[in-house]
Formats: C-alpha cells, sequence, structure tokens
C-alpha cells in the first residue's frame, strides 16, 4: 500500500514539473533612460557587475533599437506593432488613452497559454487602460511617466502608486521596492504555471535619488552613478532569487532600456543625439538576453534588432504560435539570438515623429519635414557623415523602401517630441 501512495505521489508531481519544463518563465527588465554608456561592459567607471555578469552568461545586443521615448517604446515591446500606427509617438500624458483593450498584447497571449502575467513598476500607457485591462493578472507601481523615488508622487506631487488598481501607502525606494515585489512574487509563484514577470524600473530617469550609502560612495562621480549601481543592485536582487528557487536554466532573461540617456544625466557616447531623438544615442540601447542552454554566453551580437521584434521573438523562444490576424510588425529574431550568429533580416522602421530606416549597416533618416540623410553605421558609428549625396543610388535604393514600409502609417502632424526630438539629421540630403 505505502508503495502504491508513493508511486501516485510521484505521478501527482509529474504535470508540475512537465509544465516547467515544457513552458519556459520569462523575465524582462527595463531600465527608463539608461544610456548606451552607461553599462559596466563598456564602461569602467560605471558600477553594474550584476548586469556585467548577465552580459558574460547570455547574448549582449550591440544594436537593440527601442524608441526616442518611454511610452512609444513600452506599446512597442507589448504590442509588436510600430506605436506610430497605434497613434503613440509622443509621452501619454494623465487621461490620454494608451493601447486599446482590443489590442493584442505579449502579455494576453501568454496568459492565454498559461502563463502568469505580472508587471512591476512603471506602467505609462495611459489610465484608460490600466496593465490588468490588456493582459496582466497583476500590476504594483505607478502609472505615469515619472515618479519620486523615495515620496512614490508624480512630478505635481500627487501620490502614483497603487496594487493591482488599488492606492496605497508605501516607503521605501522604488528600485529596491520593485525588486523585492518582483522576488516575492517569484517566491510565491504557482508552480504548476510558468510566468511572464515584467519589471519595468524607473531609474535611472529623472528626478534622482539613491540611498545614502550610493551617495557616499558616488560622492565623486555623481548621483546618476549612485542611480544607476542602485538599479543593478535591484536587478540582481531578482536574478538571485531565480537562482534560490531553482529557476535559472528554465527562466529566459531579457533586460533593456526604453530609449537613450537624456541631457545631461547619461552617456550615449560614441554614438550622437540624446532621448528625443531618432540618432543612435535616442534609440540604440543597452540589451541582453540570457537563457543557459539556449543562448550562447558571452557573445556580442551585431544582429540589427528593434524593440517590436521582441513580441514575436519571444514566442518563438518559448514556442508559442502566433496567428496571422495579430498583424504585427515584428519580426523574430530568436535564431539570431540563439545561435549567437548575424542573420539576413528585412529592413525595419523606428518610426516617431521623424523615421529610420535600418537595412544592414545602413541607416537612412526621414525627418518630419521630409529631409533625407543617410549614413553608413559601420563606417560611421557616430553619424558624423551624411552620406546622401555621395551614395545616390544606395539613397534611392533606401528611399524606395521607406516609402513602401511607411505607407500605411499615419502622418504626425504634432511638433517636437521629448527632449530634442523631432529634429532628425542635421545633414543636407533630400527628399
Amino acid at each position: 500500500m505505502r508503495l502504491l501512495f508513493s508511486l501516485l505521489a510521484c505521478f501527482a508531481w509529474v504535470p508540475e514539473a512537465a509544465a516547467q519544463t515544457a513552458k519556459p518563465n520569462i523575465v524582462v527588465l527595463i531600465a527608463d533612460d539608461l544610456g548606451w554608456n552607461d553599462l559596466g561592459t563598456r564602461n569602467a567607471k560605471i558600477v553594474t557587475p550584476n548586469l556585467v555578469k548577465l552580459a558574460k552568461d547570455g547574448v549582449e545586443l550591440q544594436r537593440f533599437y527601442a524608441y526616442p521615448l518611454c511610452s512609444p517604446a513600452r506599446a512597442g515591446l507589448l504590442t509588436g506593432v510600430l506605436p506610430r500606427r497605434l497613434g503613440l509617438v509622443n509621452v501619454i500624458m494623465p487621461g490620454q488613452a494608451g493601447i486599446t483593450k482590443a489590442t493584442p498584447t505579449l502579455a494576453a497571449k501568454l496568459k492565454s497559454a498559461g502563463y502568469t502575467t505580472s508587471l512591476v513598476g512603471k506602467w505609462h500607457l495611459g489610465n484608460q487602460n490600466p496593465a490588468l485591462s490588456v493582459g496582466f493578472d497583476h500590476f504594483y507601481g505607478f502609472m505615469g511617466g515619472e515618479v519620486d523615488y523615495l515620496k512614490h508622487t508624480d512630478k505635481r506631487g500627487k501620490p502614483d502608486w497603487q496594487r493591482d488598481g488599488k492606492q496605497i501607502d508605501e516607503s521605501g525606494y522604488t528600485t529596491y521596492l520593485f525588486a523585492d515585489e518582483a522576488s516575492k512574487q517569484i517566491r510565491a509563484r504557482d508552480k504548476s504555471k510558468p510566468f511572464y514577470l515584467q519589471v519595468a524600473f524607473n531609474a535611472p530617469h529623472i528626478d534622482l535619488a539613491a540611498p545614502e550609502d550610493l551617495v557616499a560612495k558616488h560622492k565623486s562621480d555623481g548621483l546618476y552613478g549612485a542611480v544607476v549601481e542602485g538599479l543593478d543592485i535591484g536587478i540582481g536582487r531578482i536574478l538571485a532569487t531565480l537562482d534560490d528557487q531553482g529557476l535559472r536554466d528554465n527562466t529566459l532573461v531579457v533586460f533593456i532600456s526604453d530609449n537613450g540617456a537624456p541631457r545631461p544625466t547619461g552617456s550615449n557616447a560614441p554614438l550622437r543625439g540624446y532621448k528625443g531623438s531618432v540618432d543612435e544615442g535616442g534609440i540604440r540601447t543597452p540589451a541582453i538576453v540570457r537563457w543557459p542552454k539556449h543562448v550562447p554566453a558571452g557573445v556580442k551580437l551585431d544582429q540589427p534588432i528593434a524593440i517590436v521584434d521582441l513580441f514575436p521573438s519571444i514566442a518563438a523562444a518559448v514556442n508559442l504560435p502566433l496567428t496571422s490576424e495579430l498583424k504585427i510588425d515584428g519580426v523574430n529574431q530568436w535564431p539570431a539570438i540563439a545561435g549567437g550568429k548575424t542573420l539576413p533580416r528585412p529592413a525595419f522602421l523606428v518610426a516617431s515623429a521623424d523615421i529610420a530606416l535600418f537595412d544592414g549597416d545602413w541607416k537612412l533618416v526621414e525627418t518630419n519635414a521630409g529631409q533625407r540623410t543617410l549614413y553608413n553605421l559601420k563606417a560611421d558609428l557616430s553619424e558624423t557623415k551624411d552620406l546622401f549625396a555621395a551614395q545616390p543610388e544606395q539613397a534611392a535604393k533606401l528611399g524606395a523602401q521607406l516609402d513602401t514600409l511607411k505607407k500605411d502609417l499615419p502622418a504626425y502632424t504634432g511638433g517636437s517630441i521629448g527632449p530634442g526630438g523631432g529634429k532628425g539629421g542635421k545633414g543636407k540630403g533630400k527628399k
């Protein structure tokens, strides 16, 4: 009889173990306004040991393109659709509509496949359709574009801190609170289900603040360094929790920033430009992917990958089929990531107020006023030389691609976006 009970217990355990093996967990970590040069893998003065270790254990994406501003970037991640197609070019203000309930999201797709879905941290996609209405089971964090690191208030001084739609009053440093909440959710998870956990930190967005010990440690190099190290500490806590729970090998971890650093906080060197523009410094951001035994370790990958590609790439990684009615713009880049090799891919757009088209090493920029400039990023990473006049055949080829790809995009009729945005390239190319 004891043997029978033991066998039954073993069989009862199998579905849980099989579910974890068949469907990996997914953790997406998002920094807010982290510059290209603000990672320890590129800048020895930046203290990010956990992110450096994450890069050594996985693939560091050298050409990951987000968006000039946070709301469009987050929309692109969640929907796989060009944000401009959704009417999202600028930051979303309180009361403005963001993504609609009818818009398919990565969270909703994963939820329908049996995942538990959580968003911890920043939403910034409108109050009309909050996270809980577009596929997330749980939400803990703030709704707007920025929040005080200690008071948890928006820039007008109004409290902006909630759990599952209800305002709460808590004390603590936001970065650590987000990390601890994510860790708590991992430990308290339903072990019969895989989970999708999106942790959207507000660090290192202004207005900057950090714990006293980090402020003192970074007295010589400034508050920004303290905030970035705090971000790294928070990420380290989440990664340690995955290890403690035995989930390291069965969890796909993705780290990105939503856009480049703004003036004058972070550094995008040697890239030109800042947050708000489609210059490389505005949209090329740090990015790392780790999944032991599925992604090679210590690889620096030059594959051009856009934030809208993450939806289909993550779906492909976890064997989640995507149906044609989704009509997403992103393209599956998982083969390149998993293989750690650059592969051919179609030309793609980062369509803000200005539009950047990428095709291999070439980048064509069209401002909202119709001016075009051309750069070869392999030869000129800092976009110092406009080749539009010198390379007429290449300019014409890319121009035709741009015209095709943008033909069904809505026009942008607004003004400049964000800090320094809406200006595009500085060359003298013509439409």
